[in-house]
């Protein structure tokens, strides 16, 4: 059984290989050059119609995916036994879909970061001082998801004064402390 992941440099791959990472998931990796429009090519079209990445193949059962979201889920569920019951897929759903659609766009879009990203990060500061992981009391594929991104603010924002979001600013210093954080993401 194998599975295969489709990245390349700049894209959301990060996510599912620090997950991997962490987990012990074994893949081989297939670096699509989007330089080079390889992304266009019809034998990735096959993979992902849309030609983004990232993309996983799971040789085992044929399934396809893409989005990093639907990936960190699947792994999630089916490699590294995170979901025990519908309550912590359901919980686990929601973090990774908060992730990439709330968190990034409050990041990532101008007009939103001014509206919404005081008022995330005062949240997820909150909730981060009364627990250390979003979902149970290990670090899951919910964590990955969300810890991708609040890392992501050193990185495209590194003069964002952050003392105001002190759990934060521990969380992200664990993460860019991590060893599988720090190879995939080239730091």
């Amino acid at each position: 059984m194998t599975l295969y992941l489709y990245g390349g440099p700049k894209t959301r791959v990060s996510m599912p290989k620090w997950y991997m990472a962490e987990k012990g998931i074994s893949y081989e990796y297939i670096n699509i050059d989007l330089a080079a429009r390889q992304n266009l090519d019809t034998s990735y079209l096959e993979v992902n119609p849309f030609g983004k990445l990232p993309a996983l193949k799971d040789d085992s059962n044929g399934l396809v995916l893409f989005e990093s979201g639907a990936i960190l889920q699947y792994l999630s569920e089916n490699y590294a036994n995170e979901i025990k019951d519908p309550a912590t897929r359901a919980s686990i759903s929601q973090w990774i879909l908060f992730a990439n659609a709330t968190l990034a766009i409050a990041l990532f879009v101008p007009s939103n970061k001014e509206r919404e990203f005081p008022r995330l990060m005062a949240t997820l500061n909150d909730l981060y001082s009364k627990k250390k992981f979003l979902v149970g009391e290990s670090w899951t594929a919910a964590d990955c998801a969300v810890n991708a991104y609040l890392g992501y603010l050193p990185i495209f924002y590194p003069n964002e004064d952050l003392s105001a979001y002190p759990e934060i600013q521990a969380l992200n210093e664990r993460t860019r402390s991590n060893q599988n954080y720090r190879q995939i993401m080239g730091l």
